[in-house]
């Protein structure tokens, strides 16, 4: 038998820590947490679940904290989570690693929710959190575990709502600052110039963003998973700044890798939309591709293995939009049939 350790770093989480924890107490054999300087109730919530609760002092070095933790667990299996995660799916899985040799690293589905009030979405992504006893991490932010094993999808899914909007002004500036720092010895690398361009979007400076994110994707690999999300992010910047042309020339050179993405469509379709207001004298000749690239969304449906994918592009969130572009060209029968399809699917 193989043991299980939960291992994590925090900082200022009473909010949302013992969620985390009550959800994944019963799947391990141990938990393990580093607390890296709160001032509220954090830690007195941790002693409540384990005697394990240790501290770091934070060096503005995600993986110095993370590594921290992990030679602190004495399992054979670390299963990583952030405060702000909670196990929804999978726990048969976490309890039947007692039983697997540790020799493939385990990647799990975070669903994170997005936004604020009504306009909250659903976004997944894929991220290896299951280690075996060894694997350490590096980069000093979104940083990723070094190995050379198998990385092999899991059914385990942690909900995740550290991106809403209460909880990002909390780590406003502290990412950016961190990014720019390990921009300043590989200025090119892709993967930080892009999360770099993310934290920019985020804070809705489009101009300083598209730098980082245009420079990510003359870098990038095509087989990178996350080229998916940064190329509907920077269709999304090019339609805040007005640049429809550069925007369209990206969606004629990428369009062929994203042939069943429900997310590339929605944002095709979401800027065809923009310039068709911007630009009415167009608006005719757009109005097919409007209408084609929501159906598109819907004939592929959604795609929850797809990077950075918001859930709803390929179902509710496409019917929406098709209900409305047929209501605003006097089509009623579609439009209704739209709207109930799009209330229908999102409940």
């Amino acid at each position: 038998m193989y043991r299980v350790s939960l291992v994590m770093i925090a900082r200022n989480e009473a909010r949302c820590i013992e969620r985390c924890l009550v959800s994944v107490k019963d799947h391990v054999d141990e938990i393990v947490v580093v607390d890296t300087g709160s001032t509220d109730e954090t830690v007195q919530i941790c002693k409540k679940f384990t005697s394990h609760v240790s501290h770091f002092t934070w060096s503005d070095d995600f993986s110095a904290a993370r590594n921290f933790s992990l030679a602190l667990a004495s399992g054979d299996w670390n299963v990583v989570m952030d405060a702000d995660e909670w196990l929804i799916e999978g726990f048969d899985h976490l309890r039947a690693l007692k039983s697997m040799k540790p020799d493939f690293v385990g990647a799990i589905r975070q669903q994170s929710t997005f936004g604020e009030g009504t306009n909250l979405r659903k976004s997944s992504t894929k991220i290896s959190r299951i280690l075996p006893r060894g694997v350490a991490y590096g980069g000093r932010i979104h940083e990723q575990p070094i190995h050379a094993m198998a990385v092999r999808h899991s059914p385990v899914v942690f909900a995740h709502d550290g991106y809403e909007v209460e909880s990002n002004i909390l780590k406003k500036g502290r990412n950016e600052t961190i990014l720019r720092v390990e921009l300043q010895s590989r200025p090119d690398d892709a993967y930080f110039n892009y999360q770099l361009g993310k934290d920019l979007l985020v804070q809705k400076r489009f101009p300083e963003a598209l730098v980082y994110l245009e420079r990510a994707l003359q870098n990038a690999s095509l087989q990178v998973g996350w080229r998916h999300d940064l190329v509907i992010r920077l269709v999304f910047v090019y339609k805040m700044e007005k640049m429809f042309d550069t925007a369209l020339d990206l969606i004629a050179r990428e369009e062929d890798h994203f042939l069943t993405s429900p997310d590339f469509y929605f944002a095709c379709g979401d800027l065809l939309l923009e310039m068709s207001i911007a630009l009415p004298e167009q608006a005719l000749m757009l109005m097919p591709m409007i209408e084609n690239s929501f159906l598109t969304c819907r004939r592929i449906g959604e795609r929850p293995d797809l990077a950075g994918t918001v859930h709803g592009v390929g179902s509710f969130l496409a019917a929406h939009n098709l209900y409305a572009f047929y209501s605003s060209i006097g089509a009623s029968d579609k439009a209704d049939h739209f709207l109930q399809l799009s209330l229908s699917e999102k409940h």
